[in-house]
């Protein structure tokens, strides 16, 4: 059973932060930024896509590509947009419809990576590798489902 159904959602966090694909364009390697609503059609909207081995996928419907990262799992490498599909592990965290969203096949340097905010201090906020800290809701994201 997959912790969020296939579907279209919106990827929030506390304070009307949106997981977001700026720009529309399908250039490979788009920083995946967090910004309020953009009334942008797509570009706030992801489409997750449960997989056979429980993990899922994670596509911007507007620049139709993948929540990913270049090459290997590193802490603080950033995430973007990529034309291939990045397989990424949902954990439950205490709220619902919250979870960590998590680099899959364990730790790496003795972490276990996780979708979180860059430690980089420029607008919009840009989203990278962190170390999973499955105590902090701060560092959950909630699905909206959208209809």
């Amino acid at each position: 059973m997959a912790p969020v159904p296939n579907g279209t959602y919106a990827i929030t966090r506390p304070g009307e932060q949106l997981l977001t694909m700026e720009g529309g364009m399908s250039e490979p390697k788009t920083p995946v930024v967090l910004l309020p609503p953009t009334g942008n059609p797509g570009e706030q909207e992801w489409q997750v896509e449960e997989l056979g081995n429980g993990n899922c996928t994670i596509r911007n419907l507007r620049s139709d590509t993948y929540l990913s990262f270049d090459g290997e799992p590193e802490m603080n490498k950033p995430v973007v947009g990529y034309p291939e599909p990045r397989e990424w592990a949902l954990y439950q965290s205490a709220q619902p419809h919250t979870f960590h969203i998590v680099v899959p096949g364990g730790p790496v340097d003795g972490e276990e990576l996780a979708l979180d905010l860059s430690l980089l201090r420029i607008f919009p906020p840009r989203t990278a590798l962190r170390p999973l800290e499955v105590d902090n809701q701060r560092q959950a994201w909630t699905f909206q489902f959208m209809e």
